[in-house]
């Protein structure tokens, strides 16, 4: 017989295993080139491959080396992540893109969340965009999130892939276009000869007729402004 002990062990396990908190970061790159990079303190986490934490992701980095980037992301735009679950007052998921020196734009630059607070995100395309951090106090261009176990999808150069799928469509488009087009004789033809013997059988009978059927703006200033005592710049981390 299971004792009370054992039942209670046993269903705190399955409470654990059940509500463990996770989070993704997946990688697309569309730039033909550099290897997508995700970091966090000292460690390198992922070089492309999709990266799962169990627990919460906090003070991360992401961004695509091309060979011009120094470890923390320096000369490269930098996307800056903590994914968490929204169990206490100021929790939750808050991202953003950074070009705050030493970090310079390099390559457009996105991300959105994923499984949670879908089609939320940001887009930077130009060293001059709008959705970027610029100084170590900005705050406005945060986007936040309070789904629990949410991802993150950090894609680079995006708008060649846009652009690769626009020409496939309008290639596929003109391709249907033309073969269309050159049955159209014969379809004329067709459509002559049933008219003629539908025009036959009406001067011969008369018709029966037809039937009718009728995703809190989190706040890193603190964390910003502790790193830029320590390292002289502004940054996330």
């Amino acid at each position: 017989m299971i004792s009370t002990f054992t039942r209670i062990t046993l269903s705190f396990l399955l409470f654990t295993v059940v509500y463990a908190e996770q989070h993704t970061v997946r990688f697309e790159n569309h730039c033909g080139s550099g290897t997508p990079t995700l970091i966090q303190g000292a460690n390198t986490l992922s070089t492309g491959q999709d990266y799962t934490s169990n627990g919460t992701f906090s003070s991360a980095i992401a961004y695509l080396q091309t060979g011009a980037c120094g470890f923390n992301g320096e000369n490269c735009s930098l996307v800056e992540m903590t994914l968490g679950n929204s169990h206490c007052v100021g929790c939750g998921s808050s991202v953003d893109i950074s070009l705050i020196p030493p970090h310079a734009f390099n390559v457009e630059t996105s991300f959105s969340f994923i499984d949670g607070c879908d089609g939320s995100g940001a887009t930077c395309a130009t060293k001059d965009c709008k959705t970027a951090f610029f100084k170590f106090d900005d705050n406005q261009v945060q986007v936040a999130c309070q789904t629990d176990n949410v991802g993150l999808l950090i894609t680079f150069c995006g708008s060649k892939a846009s652009s690769s799928t626009q020409v496939s469509a309008a290639s596929t488009a003109k391709h249907v276009s033309t073969a269309v087009n050159s049955r159209t004789p014969s379809s004329t033809t067709n459509a002559a000869s049933i008219s003629h013997s539908a025009s036959s059988a009406l001067v011969t009978s008369t018709p029966t007729p037809p039937k009718c059927n009728r995703k809190h703006r989190r706040s890193v200033s603190d964390s910003r402004r502790r790193h830029h005592a320590r390292t002289g710049h502004g940054g996330l981390f």
